[in-house]
């Protein structure tokens, strides 16, 4: 499992008991690897003759995909891979898991974001996951906001491009015709010092807010978001979904 930082992750303490039920022969451990060490680091794992497989984290999901050796179609239209295959001979083989298990696990397989106006916070790795995804699920609507404005506009023209018709666009983050808030910023990841990703005060009962960070479970958005009525969605939600699929995809 590797993330910049490392102690938020909850994937090895999710998927090593999953191994340990099955009787299957691996486990996950956390390493950290800064950006400019990943490179590096990725040589090293290559020529790892008893790895298995990767788990990547941000903010490492788009160096993941230039290194692999080969991606699949998920992967190439997200620009992003978080779930790595070593093969036998040293073949790295990169997917994209963030969209399918966030629909599967946050949002009822997509069902709870139809005929909804979403503004999604974060047009990063996840982020661009989640749009995509959410773009084949009939919600009415997706705003894209992100504090690299060319980054969210990029996003919405990317996915308006392929397709066609549906209502997507760049903008800021304010809440007003929004029924469903996601988060898709490390925002929350350090409660005590991190900056919330929306005005908390135009929060309203009608709008679900779904936050992907895992630790802490009850971010300060989540927090605000139930005292101000609204539905919620943990984060863990997202890694829960994905258990089965990493395990599957890496040959168990």
């Amino acid at each position: 499992m590797l993330a910049d930082p490392i102690g938020h992750v909850r994937t090895p303490e999710v998927i090593n008991p999953v191994f340990a039920s099955r009787g299957i022969d691996a486990v996950m451990v956390p390493i950290h690897y800064a950006p400019d060490d990943f490179a590096l680091g990725w040589s090293a794992m290559k020529r790892t003759r008893n790895l298995g497989g990767v788990v990547v984290s941000v903010p490492l999901k788009e160096q993941a995909l230039e290194f692999a050796d080969e991606a699949d179609d998920v992967a190439r239209e997200l620009g992003a891979a978080n779930v790595i295959r070593r093969t036998g001979d040293g073949r790295m083989i990169a997917t994209n898991l963030d969209g399918r298990g966030f629909l599967r696990g946050m949002l009822n397989e997509g069902v709870d974001a139809r005929d909804r106006r979403v503004l999604l916070v974060g047009a990063g790795g996840a982020g661009k996951a989640i749009a995509y995804s959410l773009a084949k699920t009939g919600c009415r609507s997706l705003r894209v906001s992100d504090v690299d404005s060319v980054r969210a506009q990029a996003l919405a023209n990317d996915i308006s491009k392929r397709y066609s018709g549906f209502d997507i666009r760049a903008s800021d983050s304010r809440l007003i015709d929004v029924d469903l808030l996601i988060n898709a910023t490390p925002c929350g990841l350090n409660p005590d010092t991190d900056p919330l990703p929306v005005d908390i005060s135009e929060l309203r009962p009608s709008i679900m807010v779904a936050d992907i960070i895992m630790k802490p479970r009850e971010t300060p958005l989540l927090k605000a978001a139930s005292v101000a009525g609204c539905e919620i969605r943990y984060g863990a939600g997202m890694l829960d979904s994905q258990i089965d699929l990493m395990v599957s995809y890496f040959g168990y």
